[in-house]
């Protein structure tokens, strides 16, 4: 058998760094390989970039973030736009340390990785791009940009306090639109700080995956007498095959994890990625795995999928048991520890080992072999890994079929651990809220339900079931005892609550009395919403974002002080049926009497 060596698999093992060759994964290398070109999704933000290098309005551009968000890609990418090069060659050379560009508007200079320099060198750097002509773009890190800026702000006598200043420009959403609320005018030309981890980088990541997928270069296997029997191949055509499901479940992941506080670098993304498309095979463990089996045909190559399927791989799984090597990935750690793939329900657990579709999954035909062989064993009573894997299997490969939308929204919802991801995300995507009016009134009545719980610290249920108003109470911050008698400071009718749609942060947004106050919906405020108003008690809510309750709490106090009347007090009382009441009274100060109203 006549054996192809595909130069792409091994530039797709070596994205990540479970093996020795890792070099791949670094922008430098990427920006020399015939095979990234392709691979390439621009990032949205560098034609305002460009634009705002090329004006006329001198700049100095800093791009900032972890390792691996991608700043020395975005300043390839503006290198090659300015130098009119094609956007998918590979350079001749790597990137120098500082590039000078004669562009459209000017001069134009690019520090590749301002963080790699000396302190001296990165003080005079800084000085040339403030003082001589032309605009400059620079990469850096964060710690070592907060720190240069501040010593060249101090070495120029600059009065402002430059580093709280930085810090507020560090701390802003990066989204469409002008890059105003990115500029600090206080030295001699204009800078602008672009923080690539405010960078909602799930989408992009999750294009990667397709790219990886269609790939020119799987071309060359053609040419392999093994192709038609081959691991990777079969794995990769399980994935064309799903089609654009697999994308949008793969986004899903990478935005439950974002949202949760476990964000992602692109690099981080793409190594899984890869990981999950060739699980570290080679073109020659391929063919091992073909000679060994026993089976005929195409199928002589399932157990060898076995090892590598995706729906394994991309969770840290090999033939359903936990891999210890993947875990070597951070983003295999991260959605290996959130555990994706539990048991959903008595009737989905049914049919699991029974059904192929689990009464709502279309699967590609492609996995046929493998799914019936993963049921028998999941049917056996040490089936649990093979229930997790044909869950996995269901979730990433799974087409809804038509007319079981409500089975696979229970389904998907239970996977992502999330009741509100789904519908958050559709309302990014459209960058609004996609809801009815009766919808939009139930999900206010719903988050007002669970702030007058957290506010008050009576259930919703204790209320009349008619109650339209939030109170604001004085209640312990500790919490430490009940207290069934609570003085009301303010309250608020619900019909001065709306709800609207950020477009700068991409969240869903409570308002009070017009935006005079506001309160970000979140994914994880929104699903602990969601939970409660259901009537889920298990789910505590985090330090962040009860913080982030409170701070809307006391900016309500704040806008409505001039509201409150000196002469009327009101009380929140439990009964001692648990019915929460509320009590008006009037203090007349001349006679002193507290009258009942």
């Amino acid at each position: 058998m006549d054996i192809n060596q595909n130069g792409f698999i091994a530039y797709l093992n070596s994205l990540h760094n479970l093996g020795a060759s890792g070099a791949n994964a670094l922008a430098e290398s990427q920006a020399l390989s015939p095979y990234f070109g392709e691979l390439y999704e621009p990032f949205p933000l560098i034609n305002r970039l460009v634009e705002a290098l090329t004006d006329v309005v001198p700049r100095v551009v800093v791009l900032t973030g972890h390792a691996g968000d991608g700043k020395s890609t975005v300043a390839l990418d503006v290198l090659k736009k300015l130098q009119n090069l094609p956007p998918n060659a590979p350079l001749n050379e790597p990137l120098s340390e500082r590039e000078d560009i004669d562009g459209p508007g000017g001069p134009v200079t690019i520090v590749k990785d301002m963080s790699e320099l000396s302190a001296e060198r990165r003080q005079r750097w800084l000085d040339q791009a403030f003082s001589e002509p032309g605009n400059w773009l620079i990469v850096s890190n964060t710690g070592p940009l907060l720190h240069s800026l501040a010593d060249y702000a101090k070495q120029a006598n600059y009065d402002q306090d430059i580093e709280s200043a930085i810090l507020k420009l560090l701390d802003q959403s990066l989204s469409d639109g002008p890059l105003d609320r990115h500029s600090l005018s206080v030295f001699d030309k204009e800078l602008i700080i672009l923080n690539l981890t405010r960078l909602d980088n799930v989408s992009l990541g999750a294009k990667i995956l397709t790219k990886l997928v269609e790939h020119s270069a799987w071309g060359k296997c053609d040419e392999c007498s093994a192709e038609p029997a081959c691991p990777l191949q079969l794995n990769r055509k399980a994935l064309q095959d799903a089609g654009p499901v697999v994308e949008e479940r793969v986004r899903w992941i990478y935005q439950r994890l974002s949202a949760y506080e476990q964000r992602l670098t692109l690099r981080q993304i793409v190594a899984q990625l890869a990981f999950g498309l060739t699980g570290n095979m080679s073109c020659d463990e391929a063919y091992q795995q073909i000679e060994g089996s026993v089976l005929e045909g195409p199928d002589r190559g399932t157990e060898g999928l076995e090892r590598i399927l995706f729906s394994e791989g991309f969770f840290g799984y090999r033939g359903g048991k936990p891999w210890l090597p993947a875990e070597g990935l951070h983003a295999v750690m991260l959605v290996r520890r959130a555990t994706f793939g539990a048991p959903v329900g008595v009737d989905f657990e049914r049919r699991l080992s029974s059904e192929s579709s689990m009464g709502w999954a279309a699967l590609p035909t492609s996995l046929d072999w493998l799914g019936n062989k993963w049921r028998q064993r999941a049917a056996e009573s040490a089936g649990i890994r093979w229930r997790f894997a044909l869950r996995r299997m269901a979730y990433l490969f799974g087409e809804v079929e038509q007319d079981k939308g409500q089975f696979a929204a229970v389904f998907l919802d239970s996977f992502l651990q999330s009741p509100s991801l789904r519908e958050f995300d559709n309302w990014q995507k459209a960058g609004k809220l996609t809801l009815s009016r009766s919808d939009a009134n139930r999900l206010r009545s719903s988050c007002l339900r669970v702030l007058l719980e957290v506010f008050s610290g009576f259930t919703a249920s204790q209320f009349h079931s008619r109650h339209d108003a939030l109170y604001l109470t004085l209640r312990r911050s500790d919490l430490a005892v009940v207290q069934p008698t609570q003085l009301v400071i303010e309250t608020l009718p619900f019909r001065y609550f709306d709800l609207s749609f950020d477009l700068i942060r991409r969240v869903p947004v409570l308002n009070f009395d017009r935006g005079r106050a506001e309160l970000a919906l979140n994914l994880p405020l929104l699903d602990y919403i969601r939970r409660r108003d259901a009537g889920e008690l298990g789910n505590a809510l985090s330090p962040i974002h009860q913080a982030q309750l409170d701070w809307f709490r006391a900016k309500l106090l704040r806008v409505t002080e001039t509201r409150r009347r000196e002469d009327e007090i009101e009380l929140l009382r439990a009964g001692i049926d648990g019915e929460v009441h509320l009590h008006r009274f009037l203090l007349d100060q001349k006679k002193g009497k507290l009258e009942q109203v």
